[in-house]
């Protein structure tokens, strides 16, 4: 029995003499997923997102993120400084009511445009491009303004976003003073929409990208 017990302890010793050895990191705290903060998709292996993505994806970016605020902040700012609409005052009361218009416009489109999409199985983030070049990225920042992919992968007009932005803009109409109520004004909304969505795509098209292990 001793011996037994003997021949256990030395067949442990070079275990016990060796020291531990460092274990590999996991691939996933190795890498940063960039698109996480963007809201960015890579078509190489591409997956629609979920119900509950959609969801996550939605509420981040119409209420819960920093770009919420800054797009529309400046079309506001750009109204306040050319007094629009007139009958609204000047200091921060005016300007309080020319960002609370632009943000429920933008909350409005975005509600929509989700709401849309998921019906449809189109894809609600930025798809990025993949490529090399300065100008060919810009250049598909700009076009990816207007399309998306299908629940297949499949490039396909982004036909939510771009109606529920004419919708949004119509139906924004409705609260704003008399003389700001028309086509134009509309049409003038929906060129902010656009231009806001294709600086946006421009910045998450060069952002970061997800660092490989």
């Amino acid at each position: 029995m001793k011996s037994a017990v003997l021949l256990c302890l030395l067949a442990l010793l070079p275990a016990a003499g060796q020291e531990p050895q460092p274990q590999p990191e996991p691939k996933e705290s190795a890498a940063k997923d960039w698109g996480r903060y963007f809201r960015t998709v890579e078509r190489e292996g591409y997956r629609p997102p979920t119900a509950a993505e959609r969801w996550n994806i939605y509420w981040r970016s119409t209420y819960a993120s920093p770009g919420t605020f800054f797009r529309a902040a400046g079309p506001a700012l750009g109204d306040h400084m050319n007094d629009r609409p007139e009958v609204w005052p000047q200091g921060m009361d005016g300007y309080s009511r020319r960002f609370a218009n632009r943000f429920a416009r933008f909350a409005l489109q975005d509600s929509l445009s989700h709401a849309s999409a998921a019906a449809l199985g189109y894809e609600v983030r930025y798809v990025r491009c993949g490529c090399s070049g300065v100008m060919r990225r810009f250049g598909h920042a700009m076009l990816w303004n207007f399309l998306t992919l299908d629940r297949n992968g499949r490039t396909v007009l982004n036909t939510p976003r771009i109606g529920a932005a004419f919708a949004a803009e119509f139906i924004g109409n409705a609260w704003m003073p008399a003389g700001y109520r028309t086509r134009d004004e509309a049409f003038r909304g929906v060129g902010i929409q656009l231009g806001v969505g294709a600086l946006f795509n421009t910045i998450r098209e060069f952002a970061p990208r997800r660092r490989q292990p």
